[in-house]
């Protein structure tokens, strides 16, 4: 699998094939890179696989706010999303060896964007209108954190699914 990094400036998408499952398809446009899905009609948890390994991604507390990223099969997440400030816009996603990512999310649901803890932006996400949940990905930036920890797409996804969810 080539590096996030590799696909710089190129239009990837995430997007729903089929409106009746809750299923997302990360890709170029010449490969399948990732899929996540919910296992469950009402789950929270969604399973991402790609990136030559399978995550879990679910909620650390029942207000949902905050976000643990797994291993599959793993009791203590890894990494995980920390609500950064009151309304929700912002969010820090925090790794084990300190390090943070900057999500900040867009109020009028048209854009959002990842954020090196230096203020860099790393990747823009774009919705697209249709029926079926779709957007677009760029990567903006070189990043070694992105290389090396690529399912941080799928968290903003997931966290950007959750804030449509919550604000219709």
């Amino acid at each position: 699998m080539k590096n996030l990094s590799n696909y710089l400036g190129e239009e990837l998408s995430i997007a729903q094939p089929n409106i009746f499952k809750r299923e997302y398809i990360f890709a170029s446009s010449t490969e399948t890179i990732a899929k996540m899905y919910f296992p469950k009609l009402f789950s929270t948890t969604a399973i991402v696989e790609g990136f030559k390994e399978t995550y879990e991604i679910k909620r650390l507390n029942w207000l949902g706010i905050n976000i643990g990223v797994y291993q599959q099969n793993y009791e203590m997440p890894f990494a995980q999303y920390v609500k950064a400030n009151f309304w929700g816009t912002i969010g820090r996603i925090e790794f084990p060896k300190g390090e943070t990512l900057i999500l900040k999310l867009s109020t009028l649901r048209k854009s959002s964007k990842l954020y090196s803890s230096q203020d860099q932006l790393l990747i823009s996400f774009n919705f697209k209108i249709s029926f079926k949940e779709k957007i677009s990905v760029v990567i903006e930036q070189r990043s070694e954190l992105i290389d090396q920890n690529p399912w941080v797409v799928m968290l903003a996804w997931y966290k950007l699914l959750q804030q449509r969810k919550n604000n219709k």
